[in-house]
């Protein structure tokens, strides 16, 4: 019986690890700076801005195309892109990349990056941004 219960145990945790694991693996990969950089200057990339027109207007990256992530239509204007493409996101600090990439991966993107930190750490790595 002692050892019956131990089994057990020793199941449902393997179970259960197993199971977290798969549940919260990730699969959007974060870009440093220079890794965002050398992939944006590909002729195949394609920077997108997830930011609401408000902020874009306060400075964007260099080439970035603007589809609000807040916006109802994104799913419409992201549906408009082709799937085989390369993207590279970013918004303020990664919150709404994030969810933006993982929507557009849902839709069957398969190669959709986000810069790590957003146009902050951006910014703070003293890169420039245009108006």
């Amino acid at each position: 019986m002692k050892n019956t219960f131990i089994l057990f145990a020793l199941l449902f945790l393997l179970g259960t690890k197993g199971f977290s694991q798969t549940a919260t693996k990730d699969s959007i990969q974060v870009l440093s700076i220079a890794q965002f950089e050398k992939m944006a200057s590909k002729k195949k990339s394609k920077i997108i801005d997830v930011r609401t027109p408000e902020e874009v207007a306060e400075g964007h990256l260099a080439g970035a195309s603007p589809i609000n992530f807040l916006s109802p239509d994104f799913a419409t204007q992201v549906a408009s892109l082709n799937k085989k493409g390369t993207y590279l996101l970013y918004c303020r600090s990664g919150a709404r990349t994030r969810k933006a990439a993982d929507a557009m991966q849902k839709m069957g993107f398969k190669r959709v990056y986000m810069l790590g930190g957003g146009i902050n750490a951006w910014k703070e790595a003293g890169k420039t941004v245009e108006k």
